[in-house]
């Protein structure tokens, strides 16, 4: 089993970041000794705000002692889960807001292509699943939107949770795909597979630009080769958010050594607005 030299320490401990100064950078860990390499050597988790990653040089791959490590089987869940919850749009403050910026037609079939759904965790919240290539559940991601906006509601908190959580199943080995990711198994496929971040873009982009498929990580550290291997053979264009145009630039690199035709988009970054600002607001403005 292969390792490196030097890890990101694995704690809860946190230090001064020496660029923006907060206490939030993770120091480099000497894998031998298992001790502190110097301060400036670490990664501030304000990854947007700060970004400071400073790794230490010569940091080679070493050999570890073979473990016999058990690789848990991912879960899934049962398409009655979708049956059950692919309703009740009337309450669903995101299909709310769609509908009153794209026709009526447009949003049905968009919800339809999607499988958008309907929980009442939190009243008007939406389920945005996680379907394969194969056709199989691998979890959906509850969010609520503000249906006069369509931003996320993040006061008191954020209003974020895991379909497997809420219906309560034990024992649940989550292995996530991208959103969108069982469009590929259309009958007449598109050449070109569009990335963004959230799950919200992608849905308002297909309606604006339905020659291509569009998917999301979920997430700004989703952007990796286990959950885009399924399209490897496509065209695929990145569309990173506002302040993330480096970090999505680099895994870009690491993807095209692995065999991806890639490309990512400036779009965002080259406006004004504010950090964190993605292409379903620059549209929608």
């Amino acid at each position: 089993m292969n390792s490196y030299k030097y890890t990101l320490d694995k704690s809860s401990k946190k230090f001064r970041c020496p660029n923006c100064t907060k206490k939030t950078l993770v120091y480099y860990v000497d894998s031998e000794t298992g001790n502190y390499l110097s301060s400036k050597y670490g990664r501030c988790d304000r990854e947007s705000n700060c970004g400071y990653f400073n790794q230490p040089s010569g940091n080679k791959s070493i050999i570890a002692p073979f473990q016999n490590i058990q690789t848990l089987n991912p879960s899934y869940l049962s398409e009655k889960v979708i049956e059950s919850y692919c309703n009740k749009y009337d309450d669903n403050n995101f299909v709310n807001y769609l509908l009153e910026h794209f026709p009526e037609e447009d949003v049905i079939q968009t919800i339809e292509m999607y499988y958008i759904g309907t929980t009442d965790i939190w009243n008007g919240a939406t389920i945005f699943w996680q379907i394969d290539n194969h056709h199989k559940i691998h979890t959906g991601k509850v969010m609520l939107y503000d249906c006069d906006t369509g931003n996320r509601v993040k006061k008191p908190f954020p209003h974020v949770n895991w379909m497997h959580k809420v219906l309560q199943i034990e024992s649940f080995v989550l292995q996530q795909c991208l959103f969108g990711l069982h469009l590929i198994l259309e009958h007449t496929q598109k050449n070109t597979i569009c990335i963004v971040e959230s799950e919200k873009t992608a849905i308002i982009m297909s309606m604006i630009l339905p020659n291509y498929h569009w998917m999301a990580t979920g997430s700004k550290t989703n952007l990796k080769h286990e959950l885009l291997n399924p399209i490897k053979n496509f065209k695929i264009i990145l569309f990173p958010d506002k302040s993330e145009l480096l970090v999505w630039g680099d895994k870009m690199k690491s993807l095209i050594d692995l065999g991806y035709n890639l490309k990512c988009s400036s779009l965002i970054e080259n406006t004004n607005y504010i950090d964190g600002f993605d292409l379903a607001d620059f549209i929608m403005k």
